[in-house]
């Protein structure tokens, strides 16, 4: 069976690129060493774009790297990609602070701090434009997404946070920020109407009730100074919303599969009732968005 799934994976997005080349990142955040996975890395005297991935509750920079299939489009796209990493809280699984869901798991920590470090480290050492960089992510990583976008608006270009939502709209962000939010119709553990999760040991870890979709898409419309009737395309189960920009404003674009469940879009199901987006890969449709995206450095 286990030989079965990673003929499947293999098939989907392929074996990361050996001529990507792959550094392990350690640092100091907060105190704290914590580490990072960059792939792609720009030579000397090039900048390049970076899009950094976050894993979800029970994931790793590892499991991301095989699971989202960015490698090989970072060598054929030309951008770097960076698998970040959370708290370790069982061994080889590890989650992000977003302030109210595995709060026993994850503590104090703090990752404001550890991507705050992160993106210095990039910056200053590996050559990503400072002016591109963009930040997505699954379930709880999309979460952290949300948190950190809110925080530091001014450090991301774009976001695309996929099958997570936001707990609080209590910090605005003080910039817009383009947004892709992709989210699926069939998702037990962070449905679309919000609240608590139907997935009990998700609802267990929750200090407090999911967002809707609908919610969270309104907070960036405003954020974003988006216009508020958007150009609606529809593409089988899949319904996408493009709210464009005013002047000074940024894009938010919903995209919701009717049929789709919780996981990184295009992947193998973990769980035999619960398959994840199976009409587009999700690296494909990020890059897609974050590559028309550029934030202007001071």
């Amino acid at each position: 069976m286990r030989l079965l799934l990673w003929f499947m994976m293999l098939c989907l997005f392929g074996t990361p690129a050996p001529a990507a080349g792959v550094t392990e990142l350690r640092f100091q955040a907060a105190g704290v060493e914590r580490r990072a996975v960059l792939v792609n890395q720009a030579p000397q005297g090039e900048v390049r774009p970076v899009v950094i991935v976050l894993h979800g509750g029970r994931g790793s920079a590892e499991e991301m790297r095989k699971r989202t299939g960015f490698d090989n489009l970072a060598v054929s796209e030309g951008f770097s990609v960076v698998y970040a990493q959370g708290t370790e809280w069982r061994p080889g699984r590890h989650a992000w602070n977003t302030g109210y869901l595995q709060r026993r798991q994850v503590g104090q920590t703090d990752d404001i701090a550890y991507f705050d470090a992160l993106i210095d480290l990039l910056i200053a050492r590996y050559h990503a434009d400072a002016s591109r960089i963009y930040m997505t992510g699954g379930s709880n990583g999309a979460m952290m997404t949300f948190v950190y976008a809110t925080r530091r608006p001014q450090r991301l270009a774009a976001i695309a946070p996929i099958v997570g939502t936001m707990f609080t709209f209590d910090v605005r962000p003080t910039t817009p920020v383009p947004i892709m939010m992709i989210n699926g119709g069939m998702d037990d553990e962070v449905p679309l109407e919000g609240g608590m999760s139907r997935n009990p040991l998700v609802a267990k870890a929750q200090a407090a009730p999911f967002k809707s979709f609908e919610e969270s898409l309104k907070f960036w419309i405003a954020v974003n100074k988006s216009v508020s009737q958007p150009s609606v395309n529809v593409s089988g189960t899949v319904t996408t919303r493009t709210y464009a920009a005013r002047n000074g404003g940024a894009p938010t674009i919903a995209i919701v599969d009717a049929v789709g469940g919780h996981g990184w879009p295009g992947s193998p199901a973990l769980r035999a009732d619960n398959r994840p987006i199976q009409s587009f890969r999700g690296a494909d449709r990020v890059w897609e968005f974050f590559r028309t995206q550029r934030r202007a450095v001071e």
